[in-house]
């Protein structure tokens, strides 16, 4: 190991597709049993985990001198999220139910207290499972329609391969078997006897869903549908009148449904609507009728149509299609429908009568603000939930009453060490891209702050799948804004946060759209005097990774750092190797480089792996979890050692591999705070500020 960090032994492997060549030289540490691996990083060959553990090692040599920081970091992080808490209870028939933490807990505990006698019990203790695991992961946990039983789902190690178990509430009895290799989905049935969910195959895909009856061994599980095209993922959901279990099939841009009647037991779904390539819906349903929120007849932005039960294949307008309106999601009660939209950027909370056909709108004030709302458990009420944040103001629960037009405060968000929202800026500017289109930007400050080009900035940026960034409150991001440090959300094509088209335009043939708008957001900050070359960090993880990828080689002047947190990088390779998981699913986002000449030479032409060059790269931190199905742990690693071969600065190029979780990293509510503080504390190690 050298100054400049360890370095991987190189074997040749050249790819020769489209009459054009891939050149990997670090390929070899993909190991065959790979699958394997994840479930079980010990059976890491040992080069592979030596090479993992220099450049582990490594890191925190280079990160030594500011142990005092990260650690004084940490203690900041934790001391501003509340240490003994509660959620909002939710109610479901005679019960409400909920979770808390206890004092220095990294784990829930969920609980329900009865209505009437007000006697509360613990139904699932986190905390105390997770005692015997370096990672724990609820997925998800459901109670029976009787209350008698929880259903719920563990994974131990990250790599998103969740164990159902089923226990007697009153007993704490584990009933029948541990279903293994599920997606995390539980359904129950209305007798209680069964529940259903969805398993993934060697690949890790989710295509099969199964019943099975409580008390019993999987191996006896029934199976109900089975997905044959291996680019289309199951999921599950209940109708809000419990009377269908829905199977939605889907890859990034089509969808299909079958439903299944469970007052009548069936066990074989029935089509909703044959799937039509590029046609999306998703569906609920009101006592005789459905709702299907769809995109069909070029509805970009989606609308919301109706269907009668006995001739539920026809389809007929409910909520116009407005083309400035992206619906973003709906609730659906007995008396009411309730929506959330984006129009320019902006959201609202749309109320409908289902029986005066009159509406009222919820609005709000705020620059940028972030609102999402609360499914819940129950149909028959005029009441639903919705949260609401900004990145000035802590999150705030509320109940709101259709009926009445009322809303009451439920919770805000608490933060013990103080939080003053005057004390911060939050505003929204807009920065002019290369094909003039208009990308909005989030900024926050403290207030106070002299914006005279001195002051050094962090831009976030994802901008893939049409998943948008919120403006929503972070305590996290508060210890650098607190340091002067402005904090930069690049809204950028790829996302939705202009609608479906500012999808469309970031993805495919027009993918370079994300890139080249992150650094048209940069550039624009500096314009305006917020920061200047070389004072600029940026971040993003995943997809978000591969932006970092694309302007680390092409724009380097532009920035100081680059976080870039489990990064898909090597995108030829992951987008050739169908034996991926998400590789067949991922086609209708990227292009099908294997088939399509145009789409191989396009993705290659931005591919962060396949274009490392000789030249200075900015200080890079690079962050990867070991047992990581989205990601696998060799892309970052690959990229990371041919970087070190090419870079020709001195700058810090670090790796840090998380040899005991997944893609979302540490799995405690305080633990995932130790890497946070390691990457701002690398921040603030390049910025030089050292307190």
């Amino acid at each position: 190991m050298n100054s400049l960090g360890p370095k991987l032994n190189k074997v040749s492997k050249i790819i020769k597709i489209h009459n054009e060549e891939l050149i990997d030289n670090y390929s070899w540490i993909k190991q065959k049993n790979w699958k394997e691996v994840i479930l079980d990083p010990k059976k890491l060959s040992a080069e592979v985990k030596k090479y993992l553990d220099e450049e582990n090692l490594y890191k925190e040599n280079q990160l030594e001198d500011i142990k005092n920081i990260e650690n004084k970091l940490f203690q900041e992080l934790k001391s501003k999220i509340k240490n003994e808490d509660n959620s909002v209870p939710k109610k479901d028939g005679s019960y409400f139910y909920a979770y808390k933490y206890n004092k220095d807990s990294e784990y829930p505990i969920y609980y329900r207290k009865n209505i009437k006698n007000n006697y509360e019990e613990i139904i699932l203790d986190c905390e105390k499972k997770s005692k015997l695991h370096s990672y724990f992961n609820v997925g998800s946990i459901s109670h029976s329609h009787d209350h008698k039983y929880i259903a719920y789902n563990i994974d131990t190690n990250g790599s998103e391969y969740f164990s159902i178990y089923i226990e007697n509430i009153e007993t704490k009895e584990i009933l029948g078997s541990e279903i293994k290799n599920t997606t995390g989905n539980i359904i129950w049935s209305l007798d209680n006897n069964y529940i259903f969910y969805v398993r993934l195959d060697q690949n890790h895909r989710p295509t099969k869903v199964f019943r099975h009856k409580i008390g019993t061994r999987d191996v006896n599980d029934l199976l109900i549908y089975e997905e044959k095209d291996p680019s289309f993922f199951c999921s599950l959901s209940l109708s809000k009148t419990k009377k269908y279990l829905f199977i939605r099939t889907a890859d990034h841009e089509t969808s299909e449904y079958l439903f299944i009647n469970l007052k009548l037991n069936e066990t074989i779904p029935t089509l909703f609507k044959k799937r039509e390539k590029k046609i999306e819906y998703d569906l609920e349903h009101h006592e005789n009728f459905f709702l299907i929120h769809t995109n069909i007849n070029f509805a970009k932005n989606f609308k919301i149509m109706k269907s009668h039960e006995q001739s539920f294949q026809k389809w007929e307008d409910f909520i116009l299609y407005k083309k400035n309106n992206l619906i973003l999601d709906f609730i659906l009660l007995k008396d009411w429908l309730i929506r959330l939209e984006r129009t320019e950027g902006c959201e609202n909370i749309i109320i409908l009568n289902l029986d005066s056909n009159i509406e009222h709108k919820i609005t709000f004030d705020e620059e940028a603000y972030h609102l999402s709302l609360d499914h819940g458990y129950e149909y028959e009420t005029d009441i639903f939930r919705y949260t609401y944040s900004s990145p000035t103001t802590p999150k705030s629960i509320f109940d709101y009453d259709c009926k009445s037009k009322r809303q009451e405060l439920k919770k805000t968000q608490e933060v013990p060490s103080g939080h003053n929202k005057d004390d911060y800026i939050c505003k929204k500017i807009f920065a002019v891209a290369h094909d003039g289109e208009k990308i909005p930007i989030t900024l926050l400050y403290k207030k106070g702050i002299k914006l005279d080009s001195n002051s050094y900035l962090l831009l976030y940026g994802y901008g893939s799948y049409g998943i948008s960034i919120p403006s929503s409150f972070s305590t996290n991001r508060l210890s650098l804004v607190d340091r002067g440090i402005i904090y930069a959300i690049a809204h950028i094509r790829g996302g939705k946060e202009k609608g479906y088209e500012w999808y469309e335009n970031g993805k495919l043939l027009s993918k370079k759209n994300t890139f080249l708008d992150f650094i048209s957001c940069a550039e624009k900050l500096c314009e305006e005097k917020y920061t200047s070359y070389k004072k600029i960090i940026a971040q993003g993880g995943s997809a978000g990774g591969l932006l970092m990828g694309f302007i680390a080689n092409e724009r380097p002047d532009l920035f100081l750092g680059i976080i870039a947190q489990v990064p898909f990088v090597d995108i030829c390779n992951t987008m050739l190797d169908e034996d991926l998981p998400l590789t067949v699913t991922e086609i209708p986002e990227w292009g099908d480089i294997k088939n399509d000449k145009k789409s191989f030479l396009y993705v290659k032409s931005y591919s962060p792996y396949d274009n490392v060059k000789k030249q200075d790269y900015p200080h890079m931190l690079i962050t990867g979890g070991i047992s990581d199905p989205r990601v696998t742990y060799w892309e970052m690693t690959k990229w990371v050692a041919k970087l070190r071969e090419n870079k020709t600065d001195n700058n810090l190029l670090l790796l840090h591999m998380n040899m005991t979780a997944g893609h979302s990293g540490a799995s405690g509510r305080f633990d995932y705070l130790k890497e946070i503080a390691m990457e701002y504390g690398f921040i603030l190690k390049i910025c030089k500020i050292l307190s």
